[in-house]
């Protein structure tokens, strides 16, 4: 097809046979890590190049599979670019269904532990049920939660936080903090936000 000088008849003993790949093979070399001199040599192919260059689609793309309906007249491999509107509402569909114990894996008493480690004072769960009244991050009951920190499990009727809201909380009790006299507890967060607006809630707009 491509000329004797890239042909591979002279390399190989027996022919090749190219069968469909099913989805669980597919799932299955996931498993494996890439041989070490393929890591090397990938390395060494970007180890100068800009992060401007590293994210260029020019240079490398990732493909990201979905599930749709195709007739025999319609193309069964179609290319969507990132910043289209059809590819923005496939990576909609598919951040959808990421498991949420990933986004949101902080139950309240984690929230309070990791704060208080990370800020070095005194904050517990009856402070960070505080914290999500002063910010209106969740209701008291219900799914209204802003997702930008929170989310709401209907089958256990029970909220968890993500990464960014511990950080949030750290980050104003920082604050309170140096503009104020030492205190013994983390109530110095809440007269320091009580007058901030909340957050915006980007599923909302």
């Amino acid at each position: 097809m491509y000329g004797s000088r890239l042909s591979l008849q002279n390399e190989i003993s027996v022919a090749l046979q190219f069968g469909k790949l099913q989805i669980d093979h597919a799932a299955q070399m996931q498993m494996y890590d890439v041989p070490q001199h393929i890591a090397a040599l990938d390395a060494l192919l970007t180890a100068n190049l800009t992060e401007e260059e590293l994210n260029d689609i020019e240079y490398q793309f990732r493909v990201v599979y979905t599930f749709d309906s195709a007739s025999k007249g319609s193309a069964h491999i179609q290319f969507l670019t990132p910043d289209s509107d059809e590819g923005k509402s496939v990576h909609n569909v598919l951040q959808k269904y990421k498991i949420s114990d990933e986004l949101y894996p902080h139950k309240p008493s984690e929230v309070a532990t990791l704060v208080a480690k990370k800020s070095g004072r005194r904050f517990t769960v009856s402070d960070h049920t505080d914290a999500w009244r002063t910010f209106k991050v969740r209701p008291a009951k219900g799914d209204k939660t802003n997702r930008t920190y929170c989310i709401f499990h209907r089958a256990y009727n029970s909220y968890t936080y993500n990464d960014a809201w511990v950080e949030l909380l750290v980050s104003e009790l920082t604050k309170t903090q140096k503009a104020a006299k030492p205190a013994d507890h983390a109530d110095l967060i809440l007269t320091a936000v009580a007058a901030a607006p909340a957050p915006a809630d980007p599923s909302s707009t």
